[in-house]
């Protein structure tokens, strides 16, 4: 076999421009492997932003969310919706009103406060406990603007909120023309009084 002869010069130019080219294959690879890294990382960068970008916003609504309902919050609180319920404040409005319009029987109870059943929120208001103590009233009166007198009075000036679960009224002398002076209706009732707390529960 014959050896081709080849001259240093091109020799070297040769092994130079093999050496160009391994470089340059090399660079061009390293910059393909940072430019793919570098799009991971710039995607991965973008999505975090993203993240906290929706993370201010919902805290911002959140934040107006309060702003928008903390009177009404501070009100319901005032009015012992929200909290522990002021027991004492609904006896007073009744014996208050019994004074002014001179009722001579006004009797009321109060049975132990109970925990509603949860199965019966919705699901918008987990995290919340209601309560419930339900209030049984007989009174006798001499028409029926006692009896609204005193529901009214309740409504408006006691620290509470109440539904009126039931309500008898009868005549106590039927058949007889009533006098304006004496107690002709009885009426017997019972209102459920609520209250809201934030739930112990896990």
């Amino acid at each position: 076999m014959l050896n081709k002869y080849i001259h240093p010069g091109i020799r070297h130019a040769l092994l130079a421009f093999v050496a160009t080219v391994f470089v340059v294959s090399a660079i061009i690879a390293v910059s393909d492997i940072y430019k793919a890294n570098g799009e991971d990382g710039f995607k991965r960068t973008e999505t975090e932003i993203r993240k906290w970008k929706n993370r201010i916003n919902e805290a911002n609504r959140n934040n107006q969310i309060l702003v928008d309902h903390e009177d009404n919050f501070y009100r319901l609180k005032d009015r012992a919706v929200i909290g522990d319920e002021n027991r004492l404040s609904w006896v007073e409005v009744i014996q208050r009103v019994a004074n002014e319009r001179g009722l001579g029987s006004v009797k009321y109870s109060i049975a132990s406060q109970e925990l509603d059943k949860h199965e019966n929120l919705k699901s918008d208001f987990a995290g919340i406990d209601v309560f419930h103590s339900v209030m049984s009233l007989d009174m006798k009166l001499m028409h029926e603007g006692d009896f609204f007198a005193v529901l009214d009075a309740l409504k408006q000036d006691a620290k509470g909120l109440f539904v009126v679960d039931s309500c008898d009224i009868e005549l106590l002398n039927p058949g007889t023309v009533p006098s304006v002076m004496e107690e002709n209706i009885r009426a017997t009732c019972d209102l459920s009084w609520y209250s809201i707390k934030k739930s112990e529960r896990g």
